[in-house]
């Protein structure tokens, strides 16, 4: 879903950056890379190949959709950028929150779902506990030919309208 967390975020920066026109750019790369953040977890994301060492790390820690996928990163990760700008935070920590609630309503198969389950643990580290409706399969027809074309074309057209 990579690619559809991209679109999601793009779709939160775009909304961001027209609030706050001197910062645009910013905000979009905070809002990108916040999208794809909580999957440096697994080696096999987009991010996590590109830092395989520390997504090796992290996924030997917390599991995939484990701490990463949680409040308690969207709180740390923004306070962390909050301390730089906080617009860019705020643009980050939404684009985490787009990648949390579209892993919280989708499924699929295989041991990074079965394993630790669908959903996410919003509430780690004090509950592991996954919250999360199984809506959308993971690279199925729902993903594939609605939400992400839609992300996609909607992000564009708020984005053409910011130029």
């Amino acid at each position: 879903m990579g690619r559809t967390h991209l679109a999601l975020g793009a779709v939160a920066g775009v909304q961001l950056a027209a609030q706050t026109p001197g910062l645009g750019l910013p905000i979009m790369a905070a809002a990108l890379f916040g999208a794809i953040l909580p999957d440096v977890d697994t080696p096999y994301s987009k991010l996590g190949r590109r830092l395989w060492p520390l997504s090796r790390l992290v996924l030997q820690v917390f599991g995939h959709r484990g701490g990463t996928h949680s409040a308690a990163f969207v709180l740390l990760a923004t306070a962390l950028m909050w301390l730089v700008s906080p617009p860019v935070a705020l643009a980050l920590g939404a684009g985490i929150l787009t990648h949390l609630a579209a892993d919280a309503i989708s499924y699929g198969h295989g041991t990074r779902f079965t394993a630790r389950g669908a959903g996410v643990p919003l509430l780690w580290p004090l509950s592991d506990r996954k919250t999360g409706l199984r809506l959308v399969k993971v690279n199925g027809a729902l993903e594939n030919l609605v939400i992400l074309p839609w992300m996609a074309l909607y992000a564009a057209q708020i984005g053409w309208a910011l130029i």
